[in-house]
């Protein structure tokens, strides 16, 4: 008879992050905050041109200034590995740094200054003369021809993100309501509040250790291995905290490389911290999409067919999907769908992933189309999407392992006051204001990816938890404390975190919302296997107050081992260690060990780290939300300014409440930015981002911001027990364009199309 899983607890206690007090009295090290002794500083030298090759670079007057130590160029900068292939993203190029006279991008890096100052190194990089034989670059997405990605070759094909099911041309030529809309999104950047920087040093010719704000230094070791013909566990990467990444830290991008070498050169230690600017082209971005819906439904609005076409820019080597049809693949019941994803390939940095990639500019697609058909069938769009739910997942035909949709639909709608909508836009004036409500359904898989950790306990019980998980400011050093301190009887604040060092156990990386999940299993594992070593211990030790008991009989409580029907008797931790003869006591925990153990170098273990597998065993895991909105619309101006917004979201079990509101209210922002304000303008002649800064690219700020309710409707999913953790990190952003375009409609009657919502241009 098959044993049935055990329910996971329940919500975990709202708990103030535990490095909060470092990070706000400045004691916490970031990457640029370090100040070795005889440091170094590198400044970048990017070209003018986006496309063409460099014809002449002199450097003579930048070498000869006081406080240079050398200038690097591609005439005398270290041989770098061109390593050929790394899957997925874990080197944020393909081609190393500083290595031919080629330019492929506007901003390239063609020379790298090194001197004893920051201020040195500025002016002599001002100083360093580069002439070019410039070629007119092909710089937006209408500029170049879309090719299919899964005709690019076998991995592109694995990752293409196309699917198929039933006949989808077939139910749309016969349906009796049919939609075909194009949606377009811009290029968008990450702006992090922490700059990129990376800080290098050699212990010798064969040991390299970089500081670098790194959202996998897992992938990141790899590279640098690679790159500079080095044993793996030669490398050395630190990354304990990390001021933000969303997608831009995943990858390791030249500065780091350019870092490295330059510490090799001058041999000392090397910072190199890219200049606000230099962010918005050398970092990853989220690019251009252009998306066709088609939809065909009946006359009731029930669907019976998706056709899902995603084209994005890419850069010329690489061939990066930005796979809008994540969005449309399981949303809703329809029997008949397909999804094509392509990129056009043109002469601009190497994109990449930013915040639920894929997902984000998908559902702005899939949901506004779906609030199109709900106004062709003349129903109320959250009608519409109760009338398509699906009962299970109808790409893999798998049940959820656990969906309250229905109820967070259910929840937001209360809340925003969803019955006062007018089915009839332009129903609703206040002043010289019209006023309208829009929703969207949010949705984001539950993955989960190989990984270790180690938990122990030294002789003066002190617990300490090790892996090569980071925290980039979504709660990681909080939530595995949470995690360990609930299995051995703790408050969290009595577990020292280490995380982001590469001399740690392995780790899956933070991104795609799967940290908590993969790594959170991990040290479940280790903090129970542990405190089944304590067991045997009391159980062992003569002097042992719990001396030939049964393992049953005992329990944990405040850093010692108790009789679980007296807590009044037991031993401490530190008196077990030290009975034991020990320095410390310690258990390493994998999850999916088979896996970990047959991978080596970066090609086995970055492709396993980012399998897609939201399918947890026999089930389809996602985490799931609805996102309404209220927005007004100013009649003379054509200004949309968002008055409330609501998030409705069943992630399963939330380990920390107060964690997780903060995660989402910031996904809902961003999403917010999404909408409203965030687009890299592109010249199209020259190839720049002519708003490339903090000044001119505009994000959300307090005035922009509304008031924002996040409600929890989820339970824990057995699927993922015993932590029965779902995704966070990413739903937050998933359908609050939609949402707002969608209310703006409902306000005005005028359907918009392309991001950033701008009615003056419609």
């Amino acid at each position: 008879m098959k044993t049935p899983p055990v329910a996971p607890p329940s919500n975990g206690p709202p708990t103030t992050r535990i490095e909060g007090v470092a990070k706000v009295t400045g004691r916490a090290d970031y990457t640029a905050d370090a100040v070795p002794p005889n440091l170094a500083h590198a400044v970048l030298v990017g070209a003018t041109i986006a496309h063409g090759t460099i014809a002449t670079l002199d450097t003579t007057e930048a070498r000869s200034m006081p406080g240079v130590l050398t200038v690097l160029t591609h005439l005398n900068a270290p041989r770098l590995d061109k390593a050929s292939v790394f899957p997925l993203g874990a080197a944020g190029s393909r081609r190393p740094p500083l290595q031919d006279e080629q330019v492929r991008y506007r901003g390239q890096y063609v020379a790298a200054v090194i001197a004893e100052s920051l201020e040195a190194a500025r002016h002599a990089a001002s100083r360093v003369r580069v002439t070019y034989r410039e070629t007119p670059p092909a710089a937006t997405l209408g500029a170049g021809e879309a090719r299919r990605v899964a005709c690019l070759g076998l991995l592109s094909k694995a990752l293409s993100g196309d699917s198929h099911r039933g006949d989808p041309d077939a139910a749309l030529a016969s349906a009796s309501l049919t939609l075909d809309a194009v949606y377009t999104t811009p290029r968008e950047f990450h702006v992090a509040m922490e700059p990129h920087a990376t800080l290098a040093w050699w212990d010798d010719a064969e040991h390299l250790t970089v500081r670098e704000g790194s959202q996998w230094v897992d992938g990141a070791q790899d590279v640098l291995a690679v790159w500079f013909d080095l044993k793996r566990e030669h490398v050395r990467v630190l990354s304990a905290f990390v001021g933000g990444g969303f997608g831009s830290r995943l990858s390791l991008y030249p500065h780091a490389g350019i870092a490295a070498m330059a510490a090799r050169v001058v041999r000392r230690p090397v910072k190199l911290v890219l200049a606000r600017s230099q962010v918005f082209h050398s970092v990853g971005n989220r690019p251009a999409t252009r998306q066709r819906l088609r939809l065909g439904a009946e006359a009731t609005g029930r669907l019976s067919a998706i056709i899902h076409e995603t084209t994005n820019e890419s850069d010329r080597d690489s061939h990066y999907a930005e796979q809008g049809s994540r969005a449309s693949e399981s949303a809703y019941a329809v029997a008949n769908y397909r999804a094509e994803n392509s990129i056009v390939s043109l002469d601009i940095p190497v994109p990449g992933w930013m915040r639920a990639p894929g997902e984000a500019p998908g559902s702005f697609a899939i949901e506004s189309a779906m609030d199109e058909l709900a106004a062709q069938a003349r129903i109320d769009p959250l009608q519409l999407r109760l009338l398509n739910h699906a009962d299970s997942d109808p790409h893999s035909g798998k049940p959820w392992s656990s969906r309250r949709l229905k109820e967070a639909y259910a929840a937001g709608a209360e809340a925003i006051g969803w019955s006062r909508r007018a089915l009839e836009p332009r129903s609703r004036r206040e002043g010289h204001e019209w006023v309208g409500l829009g929703m969207a359904t949010a949705a984001y898989p539950t993955r989960h990816a190989p990984s270790e950790a180690r938990v122990g306990i030294s002789r003066d019980g002190g617990v300490y938890v090790e892996s090569r998980g980071v925290d980039i400011g979504q709660g990681s050093y909080t939530a595995l404390a949470l995690i360990a301190a609930e299995v051995l009887g703790l408050p969290p604040s009595r577990i020292d975190v280490r995380l982001g060092d590469t001399r740690h156990p392995r780790s899956a990386f933070a991104g795609g919302s799967m940290l908590s999940s993969s790594l959170g299993l991990a040290v479940h594992g280790a903090a129970s296997t542990l405190r089944d070593q304590l067991f045997d211990l009391a159980r062992r030790q003569p002097a042992s107050p719990l001396h030939r008991r049964s393992r049953e009989e005992l329990s944990v409580r405040e850093g010692r081992v108790v009789l679980g029907a007296d807590p009044a008797v037991g031993v401490d931790f530190a008196a077990l260690v030290s009975g034991s003869g020990q320095e410390q006591l310690d258990a390493l925990h994998r999850t999916h060990p088979t896996l970990i153990s047959r991978l080596s170098g970066p090609k086995a273990f970055t492709t396993m780290a980012a399998v897609r597998t939201q399918a947890a065993g026999d089930s389809s895991c996602y985490s799931w939300g609805a996102q309404f909105v209220e927005v007004a619309v100013d009649e003379e101006l054509g200004t949309v300014r968002v008055r409330r917004m609501v998030g409705a979201f069943d992630c399963g079990r939330i380990l920390n409440p107060q964690a997780a509101r903060s995660q989402l209210l910031g996904g809902m922002t961003m999403g917010l930015g999404m909408a409203l304000t965030e687009a890299g303008h592109v010249d199209p002649r020259t190839a720049l981002v002519v708003n490339g800064d903090l000044g001119e690219y505009l994000v959300p700020v307090q005035a922009d911001v509304p008031e924002i309710e996040i409600l929890f409707v989820g339970e824990p999913d057995p699927s993922t027990a015993p932590l029965g953790i779902k995704s966070v990190g990413e739903i937050g952003i998933t359908g609050v364009a939609a949402a707002i375009a969608n209310a703006v409609y409902n306000a005005t009657g005028r359907r918009l199309r392309d991001l950033p919502l701008d009615l003056r241009a419609s």
